[in-house]
């Protein structure tokens, strides 16, 4: 590849924060805000990977914490899909 600068693409992680409540399961949307993408509309807390170096379930933690003030343990994370990878054209 010439130039040594590589093609990236943003990773998104989309968060399903779940809880039992007495009164059955609840899960948590919040209203986008701002001059943003859909702004005004209900969505799962989201965001972006901050690079190479952070893991999907690194990301979800932080994003969660940071979009919505929720602690999570990396412990109590059921599922965390990696993004798919393109793939490659064969020659």
């Amino acid at each position: 590849m010439s130039g040594g600068q590589r093609h990236t693409e943003p990773v998104d992680v989309h968060l399903i924060l779940r809880r039992e409540t007495a009164d059955g399961p609840q899960i948590l949307l919040s209203r986008r805000a701002g001059q943003v993408y859909a702004a005004g509309l209900w969505h799962l807390p989201s965001g972006h990977l901050d690079g190479p170096h952070e893991d999907v379930v690194t990301a979800l933690i932080r994003e969660a914490r940071e979009e919505t003030g929720v602690v999570i343990d990396p412990a109590d994370v059921r599922a965390a899909v990696p993004p798919p990878q393109p793939r490659r054209r064969q020659p």
